[in-house]
């Protein structure tokens, strides 16, 4: 065996990796690589897809990003990004911030963008769930998408996928169909295009599952989003939601009125003096709240209001879809526990009995 020989092919092979890196370094360097994620030339371009928003949070390893990327469909390889960050010496070097990034990049290309330049100028904003449209706009104002009325005239002008439409009664608002959630939009979008993406992220969220699901109860889209909106009003802990989507579909088939406070205060709120004095949500409610003659008093009507009352979350969503299977009718706020939740009967004198124990 000639060792000299074999000497010389393995220093040659050491430095064709070591060439092999330099060269990957400097493609996933490259001006063009930064702003569009291209392979090398000669190699044929990964087909480009729809932008995705992505926090990187101080701290993340490699690893994990490439995880993230990969659920996200930015990359096909979360394992092929973490051997490129570790091959090219990279690891301390991913910058933390919020990104605007494509589906079916190059692992090459992202690791450009997540290390090299500097993060993409972006607005984030934040909408919790139970939210009026009115109350988004306040929102969105205060991130800085525009003035208030910027985002309900968005809001009043937008469209809705077809099928979402499908059940929206003829000139109805569309309260109820924003989906609340966090937003990362390029810096300089407008609240049109927030709109659309909280309509279009209400599309995907509420999936055709789910509406069959909830047509099986007999719901339709309009009307389960409206019962989904109720019962996002009502709960504050997760696991009640179902129940409490069971207690209304249990008044709804008795052909019994909700009795639902919220929808009571949403009337209210239809009086511009009374929004003026007590806000979106009045918190003490009057005899004249309880009787007021608007279509969304459930406490004078039966049945569903007209349309939604709020911004529902999956949560509630999935609720509705999926109610508790239960004979409770009423339920009541555990004031004794303080806590959100609430004390569930069947009956009428449980109910009375539940009051006087845990509703003062």
């Amino acid at each position: 065996m000639n060792t000299g020989h074999s000497r010389l092919a393995a220093i040659a092979a050491v430095l064709c990796v070591f060439a092999i890196l330099g060269a990957t370094y400097a493609v996933a360097r490259t001006p063009g690589d930064v702003l569009n994620g291209n392979l090398p030339s000669g190699a044929k371009p990964a087909q480009r897809g729809e932008q995705v928003r992505y926090s990187l949070k101080t701290g993340r390893n490699a690893a994990d990003v490439g995880q993230d990327l990969q659920k996200l469909s930015v990359i096909r390889s979360g394992r092929q990004f973490e051997l490129l960050v570790s091959l090219m010496g990279l690891q301390d070097k991913l910058s933390a911030g919020d990104f605007v990034l494509s589906k079916n990049s190059s692992a090459v290309g992202v690791v450009g963008q997540l290390t090299v330049r500097d993060a993409v100028a972006v607005i984030r904003v934040t909408f919790p769930e139970g939210l009026r449209v009115e109350e988004m706009a306040d929102i969105a104002a205060k991130a800085g998408f525009g003035a208030r009325q910027q985002f309900l005239d968005a809001v009043a002008t937008a469209t809705l996928p077809p099928e979402l439409a499908a059940n929206l009664p003829a000139g109805a608002a569309l309260q109820g169909y924003l989906f609340p959630d966090t937003y990362i939009l390029p810096a300089g979008s407008t609240t049109a295009q927030l709109v659309a993406l909280m309509i279009k992220t209400m599309d995907r969220r509420f999936t055709p599952e789910l509406r069959a699901a909830s047509l099986a109860h007999g719901l339709n889209t309009h009307q389960a989003l409206t019962l989904a909106s109720v019962v996002e009003r009502e709960a504050a802990k997760e696991e009640e939601r179902p129940v409490i989507a069971a207690v209304f579909y249990n008044r709804l088939a008795a052909g019994d009125r909700l009795g639902a406070d919220p929808t009571v205060q949403f009337a209210a709120a239809l009086n511009p003096k009374s929004v003026e004095k007590s806000g979106w949500w009045k918190k003490e409610l009057t005899i004249d709240d309880l009787e007021n003659p608007s279509k969304y008093n459930t406490r004078q009507f039966a049945g569903l209001p007209p349309g939604p009352i709020a911004c529902p979350g999956l949560a509630s969503i999935e609720a509705v879809a999926n109610p508790e299977t239960t004979k409770y009718y009423y339920f009541v706020a555990n004031a004794k526990a303080a806590d959100g939740s609430h004390v569930f009967s069947v009956s009428i004198a449980e109910h009375e009995r539940n009051i006087a124990l845990y509703g003062q």
